[in-house]
């Protein structure tokens, strides 16, 4: 889980397989681990784990994941909500630490802006973050929790 938040991009050619069957927008690749934590028993007992799957963050469509034939996984079919697709304020942003948009929204008002991205950071550095078995996107949420952070200042 070490590689967990790193943040470096992969190329930025786009293969048909990386295209959402729902909604055509471009996916990101996860780890089959992900899908393994992520999707309900019943589910996951259709996983193809010899294909490549990847998320998809466009928070209109209810696919989560989609594999390279096209095999969808929606967002009933996932066991925690996913954060680009859920509007509630109970909705994690940061999956290992229990950030909600709630949480971070009580630090922002209570002037402790910086405080939830500094938490994460510190148990990243102590190599405490999971973000394979725990957030659906399979990787890091610091970009999440940071953009979300930001768009509350601007309310």
């Amino acid at each position: 889980m070490a590689d967990c938040c790193n943040t470096k991009e992969q190329g930025s050619e786009v293969s048909d397989s990386e295209i959402c069957p729902s909604c055509k927008s471009k996916g990101r690749k996860v780890k089959i681990i992900t899908l393994k934590s992520m999707l309900i028993p019943t589910i996951l007992d259709t996983l193809n784990a010899s294909l490549t799957h990847y998320f998809c963050s466009t928070k209109d469509c209810k696919v989560v994941y989609y594999d390279t034939s096209k095999k969808t996984y929606i967002t009933s079919e996932v066991k925690v909500s996913v954060y680009q697709k859920d509007n509630s304020s109970t909705v994690p942003v940061c999956y290992c630490f229990g950030w909600t948009k709630e949480k971070i929204k009580q630090y922002v008002e209570d002037g402790l802006a910086s405080n939830p991205v500094e938490h994460i950071r510190d148990n990243i550095n102590e190599n405490r973050c999971g973000c394979e078995v725990n957030n659906p996107q399979g990787s890091c949420c610091l970009r999440n929790v940071t953009s979300y952070t930001k768009s509350l200042s601007l309310l």
